[in-house]
C-alpha cells in the first residue's frame, strides 16, 4: 500500500512543495483559505485529507481540509471529497441528507454512492415510532392517533378512545358557541329598540305643531 510520504516524494508539482509551506499552517484565515484553494488542484488531495483524518493530532490544512473541518468527521462516519474538493459524509445517512440542503443540492438526484432520501425516510419513521411509544406509555393520545395514521398501522384502543373524547369535547364546545350565538341574535332587536327610542327613564315630549 502506497503511503502519503511515498506519494509526496514521487508526485511532482505539489502545491505545498512549490509554495511557502508555512501557508498551510498559518493562523490567518485568509491564508488558510488560499491553502485550501491550492489543495483542490493537488493530484493527491484525497490521500492527504484521509491521512489527516486518520491522524487527529495534525494541525493546519491537509488535503484542502482545515482542523475545524476534520473535527466534524471524527465520529467514525465514512466521508468523501466532492467535486469541489469539500469534505463530505457519504450519502445514505440523515446528516448527509441535511448536508445536501447546506450545499443547495437535491437529495436523491445529487446523491453519490448512497440513498439519502431512503435514509431520511427511515429516520423520520424511527422518530415517529419513538414518539408513539411515549404516547402509549401515557395511555394513548390524539397525537398517537395521528401517528398511527402516519405510520399506516391500525389504531390502538388508547389512542382511539383519546381521539373520540377529543372529538366529543370539540362537538360540545361548538354546540355551546352555537347556543350563545342564537341567544345573542334573539336579544339584538330589543337592543336596537332601546337605542332608537327614548333612553330608559326619560319622558318623550311631543313636538310642537
Amino acid at each position: 500500500m502506497t503511503t502519503l510520504h511515498q506519494l509526496t516524494a514521487t508526485t511532482p508539482g505539489l502545491p505545498c512543495r512549490t509554495t511557502d509551506p508555512e501557508l498551510w499552517f498559518s493562523r490567518s484565515s485568509s491564508e488558510r483559505t488560499l491553502a485550501v484553494a491550492l489543495c483542490r488542484e493537488c493530484p493527491i488531495q484525497t490521500a492527504c485529507a484521509q491521512y489527516a483524518l486518520d491522524h487527529p493530532e495534525l494541525r493546519g490544512v491537509w488535503g484542502g481540509t482545515t482542523a475545524a473541518d476534520r473535527r466534524q468527521f471524527r465520529t467514525g462516519e465514512p466521508c468523501r471529497l466532492d467535486e469541489q474538493g469539500r469534505l463530505r459524509r457519504l450519502c445514505g445517512s440523515e446528516r448527509a441528507y441535511r448536508a445536501h440542503f447546506k450545499y443547495r443540492e437535491t437529495p436523491g438526484p445529487d446523491c453519490v454512492d448512497g440513498d439519502c432520501v431512503a435514509a431520511h425516510e427511515e429516520h423520520v419513521t424511527a422518530e415517529r415510532r419513538a414518539r408513539l411509544d411515549r404516547e402509549h406509555e401515557a395511555g394513548g393520545s390524539t397525537v398517537g392517533f395521528w401517528l398511527h395514521r402516519r405510520l399506516g398501522e391500525p389504531l390502538c384502543g388508547g389512542c382511539r378512545e383519546a381521539f373520540r373524547v377529543r372529538q366529543e369535547i370539540s362537538r360540545r364546545a361548538r354546540a355551546r358557541r352555537g347556543l350563545q350565538g342564537a341567544r345573542g341574535a334573539s336579544a339584538a332587536p330589543e337592543s336596537a329598540e332601546g337605542v332608537n327610542g327614548a333612553p330608559a327613564g326619560v319622558q318623550a315630549f311631543p313636538l310642537a305643531s
